[in-house]
């Protein structure tokens, strides 16, 4: 029983993996489950077994993709920090976590141009973010606390700028550096930006303190 189960856990990871590579790819138009299962030398019916659908497989990619990412962000480790050097490793993570994990800004920009349709119809994604909102409102509360962050920062709005500015900057690499004529994936100018990103966002928190 338990090697069947294992079996299945196998199968199914499988399955996701190269689903991932397809739609992260193709989109979710241009991915082809024929695709997936010949890849996985299965047929379409057995992912049909495990996912019911082609929708049913994206949002599956789109929750183990998110998973990934999120586990990279390190809630745990972060939350137990100092609140300047807890934000400073949010921002590390988060910029960092993004780069090993580039497909997500495919999965995500394809999520996207369908207006979100899939991550409505997923019951964990939702749970994935509200965590992440703890983390960091524990931190602002815990820097406001001690002077080191000037008070009444709101999390949300703070996340969606360090959103912005890790995720753009990875998902136009390719128009900026046709613009500028710069490799902005560089291991220089990576590290340039983080360090830029970071002293906005820690210069945000600290204004008008002693920090």
């Amino acid at each position: 029983m338990r090697r069947v189960a294992a079996d299945a856990k196998n199968t199914r990871q499988r399955i996701l993996r190269y689903s991932t590579v397809e739609f992260a790819a193709k989109g979710y138009d241009g991915a082809r489950v024929d695709s997936i299962a010949r890849r996985c030398r299965l047929s379409k019916n057995m992912l049909y077994h495990y996912f019911h659908s082609k929708e049913g497989l994206f949002i599956a990619v789109l929750e183990s993709a998110y998973e990934t990412f999120r586990m990279h962000q390190r809630d745990f480790v972060v939350r137990h920090a100092d609140p300047i050097d807890a934000m400073r490793q949010l921002v590390d993570y988060t910029f960092e976590a993004l780069l090993e994990n580039q497909h997500i800004i495919a999965l995500l920009n394809t999520a996207n141009l369908h207006k979100g349709r899939h991550m409505r119809r997923s019951r964990v994604m939702r749970s994935l973010y509200d965590p992440l909102l703890d983390t960091i409102r524990e931190i602002l509360q815990r820097g406001a606390a001690t002077g080191a962050f000037r008070p009444n920062i709101d999390p949300l709005n703070l996340y969606l700028s360090l959103s912005a500015l890790a995720y753009n900057y990875i998902s136009n690499q390719h128009t900026l550096k046709f613009a500028f004529g710069i490799n902005f994936m560089t291991k220089p100018r990576r590290d340039a930006w983080l360090a830029h990103i970071t002293d906005l966002i820690l210069t945000y928190c600290c204004a008008n303190t002693r920090h």
